[in-house]
């Protein structure tokens, strides 16, 4: 798998920058028990990963492990897919076209 960028955001700043997938589902959990846990309640916490040409092997694997929806999973397998943005649920999916 390509990864371009891989990185782990909390309240839109980039705080950690893992070296694998697994590095990244480690973080990203654990940032979202602390966020969770901030008697603020503030913690948006975004994980961030490009991917350049992901196989639908690669990026069921990815969904399955993040559990998006299977929309968004069609939506990113399926060739020539318009630009743009939805919500399912806590996900914000967004196909961006260079």
């Amino acid at each position: 798998m390509s990864i371009v960028e891989n990185a782990i955001y909390r309240n839109g700043r980039k705080v950690e920058t893992p070296r694998s997938l697994e590095e990244t589902y480690t973080l990203l959990k654990r940032a979202i028990d602390r966020s969770e846990g901030d008697e603020h309640g503030s913690g948006t916490v975004l994980a961030w990963i490009g991917l350049y040409r992901p196989t639908p092997e690669e990026i069921r694997s990815l969904a399955e492990h993040f559990q998006l929806h299977e929309l968004a999973v069609e939506d990113t397998i399926q060739a020539h897919q318009r630009p743009k943005m939805e919500r399912y649920g806590q996900t914000l999916f967004t196909v961006i076209r260079p």
